[in-house]
């Protein structure tokens, strides 16, 4: 079954003297628990495709569905009906993406004066006041990626690995069915960026998330089930 499907995705972005088309029809699926990586020149339109996917940005043309049997929260009427891209409910795109989706950038986008705890805790402030569940969810994903002793420190007092780990956690604090993550070590050492990539996708399989990554880096994209290059406007599957 499809978690996610987009059909004919079109995207232009204005340049001197017209505009230049970055997404010329893009189609993709998501199944529940799949692991794709988008591969492509700089420039090609990676980041679009992923803005894309998790309602940051709309498309020109074409639509982005969230399948009804995997609708994890109501985004609707009810909690079993699916949510089609692009709408005019800014309500329903918001309550999708904070409940379905998790984020991971290069940059951490840490809060500087919030511990690693409270980054972490951010998500779920946003749909709600937090529970003591959550904190043992949160201090349970601060295990997972060795950060337990350091829940109480802030970014500023945490290395660039450490940041970029939280931030990691972070995506998945509200148990998302998608998790998007966009160069997410491309700031990182090679070394650093290993330990993360093998973490990422323990997180992953315990959690059971979808996962689309945008990367320059084989290893990174040859860890995924699918790899697609997207080059011309097009995406396509890579053997």
């Amino acid at each position: 079954m499809v978690l996610l499907e987009a059909s004919g995705l079109v995207k232009s972005f204005p340049k001197a003297g017209g505009s230049v088309e970055v997404l010329r029809g893009v189609d993709f699926r998501l199944d529940p628990g799949e692991a794709v990586a988008v591969i492509g020149p700089s420039g090609a339109g990676k980041s679009t495709l992923l803005n894309l996917l998790g309602a940051l940005d709309r498309p020109d043309a074409g639509t982005i569905r969230l399948a009804a049997a995997h609708a994890a929260y109501p985004v609707g009427s009810t909690d079993r009906e699916a949510l089609t891209l692009p709408t005019r409910s800014l309500r329903a795109v918001t309550a999708w993406r904070r409940r379905v989706v998790g984020f991971v950038f290069q940059y951490h986008f840490l809060l500087p004066d919030f511990t690693a705890l409270e980054n972490l805790l951010l998500p779920v402030r946003l749909l709600r006041e937090p529970q003591p569940a959550d904190r043992e969810r949160a201090d349970s994903l601060l295990a997972a990626m060795g950060l337990t002793d350091r829940a109480d420190h802030r970014p500023g007092e945490l290395s660039g690995g450490e940041q970029q780990r939280v931030a990691v956690a972070r995506a998945f604090m509200n148990r998302p069915r998608i998790v998007l993550a966009d160069e997410p070590f491309g700031n990182l050492d090679r070394a650093k960026g290993a330990q993360l990539r093998d973490l990422l996708f323990a997180l992953r399989d315990r959690e059971g998330t979808a996962l689309v990554i945008v990367t320059h880096d084989p290893e990174l994209a040859r860890q995924a089930d699918r790899i697609l290059e997207l080059d011309g406007g097009r995406l396509r599957p890579v053997a």
